[in-house]
């Protein structure tokens, strides 16, 4: 009996199942690419959270009057400055107010200037004062973790199969 065939699928399916899946390449719009809501230190002494926009695109974004918002309790939303440009493959990272997010249970849009939602986090939730943060497994990626922060560092680029 040949069991060529069927070596060749169990081969197949372990080579599937232990691939790590880190989502589509989003590159359509600018993205959050990566939040701390809960940097190291006190928050309500210095501004410390931010926000990290990435360009994935291939044209330069004017985002002036964009908007990145928390969306539970506190509902701070920090507006863009006129003349902001984010180019492409650019990080951009943000901070705006001394206690800008809740630590639980957010999360973080981005908005274009008519309102419309551009992009949006999962819920997260970081309750440690440390120096973690929720970022993209790699820039421009659906996927999140929660990794040790890098504000204006990229969290990396998937190797193409080229």
């Amino acid at each position: 009996m040949n069991h060529t065939p069927l070596l060749v699928i169990l081969a197949v399916f372990i080579t599937v199942i232990s691939v790590p899946a880190y989502g589509e390449l989003i590159t359509d719009h600018v993205i959050i690419n990566e939040v701390d809501t809960n940097p190291f230190g006190d928050d309500s002494l210095a501004i410390s959270e931010w926000v990290e926009l990435y360009n994935p695109t291939d044209t330069d974004v004017d985002l002036s009057g964009w908007e990145i918002a928390s969306t539970t309790v506190l509902k701070k939303t920090f507006t863009i400055p006129d003349g902001t440009i984010i180019s492409p493959e650019q990080l951009l990272p943000f901070t705006y107010a001394k206690v800008w997010f809740t630590d639980s249970s957010d999360s973080v849009e981005l908005r274009n200037p008519l309102g419309d939602v551009v992009d949006k986090t999962p819920l997260i939730s970081d309750l440690e004062n440390d120096f973690m943060s929720w970022q993209r497994s790699y820039d421009g990626h659906t996927e999140w973790e929660f990794s040790l922060g890098n504000a204006g560092g990229s969290n990396g680029k998937l190797p193409s199969a080229e």
